[in-house]
């Protein structure tokens, strides 16, 4: 059996044909007129019809320049990763070529060469999942120099350890996952530490 609808009502003085048709366009039906007060009325929106119009309240309204906007992480597997993850938990991001070890779960992102990026997943889970450190090969440091300086000005208060790559590759096998990203940096990988 289908529940009656319940009614919202509103009592304006007439409008201007203008606010009139935004009434409507809004669900109001004009249901009576006395002298010059217009009475309005319209179904209440369910929970997810008034969610939804928050939404688009929200994404209508103008924002300053200065509060750009923040990208957010979408592929609902990795950010089931990181939701997941608790303190001290390890989660490795990877570059395109880094041998993913058998145990872990994973979670291929990568699309194209250098699609996403190691950074660029940083950059996507910084506020939402700040780490509490990052682990980096210490090769990085020889190999691609420009890649620390990358990492500390997306992670300014995070703590950076370097460890060998092999000590790396073995603390890896030890993470509850991995990102794989299509960086093409070589020794680009990082674990996260909640």
């Amino acid at each position: 059996m289908r529940a009656l609808p319940s009614w919202e009502y509103r009592l304006e003085t007439v409008p201007a044909p203008e606010a009139l048709a935004l009434l409507g366009r809004e669900g109001w039906e004009l249901v009576g007129l006395d002298g010059g007060q217009a009475y309005f009325k319209r179904p209440i929106p369910s929970y997810r019809e008034r969610v939804t119009l928050a939404q688009r309240q929200r994404a209508l309204q103008t924002r300053p320049e200065s509060d750009a906007v923040v990208p957010r992480l979408l592929h609902p597997e990795a950010y089931r990763v990181f939701a997941a993850a608790g303190h001290t938990d390890l989660l490795t991001i990877c570059d395109r070529g880094f041998p993913v070890p058998l145990g872990p779960e994973r979670c291929d992102l990568a699309v194209a060469d250098d699609l996403p990026t190691v950074p660029d997943i940083l950059r996507l889970i910084r506020a939402l999942f700040p780490p509490d450190r990052l682990v980096l090969p210490a090769e990085v440091r020889e190999v691609a120099p420009q890649r620390v300086p990358q990492l500390r000005s997306l992670l300014p208060h995070t703590t950076f350890d370097f460890v060998p790559h092999t000590e790396f590759k073995e603390l890896a096998a030890t993470a509850r996952a991995t990102v794989r990203t299509g960086d093409s940096v070589p020794y680009a990988n990082v674990i996260w530490v909640g």
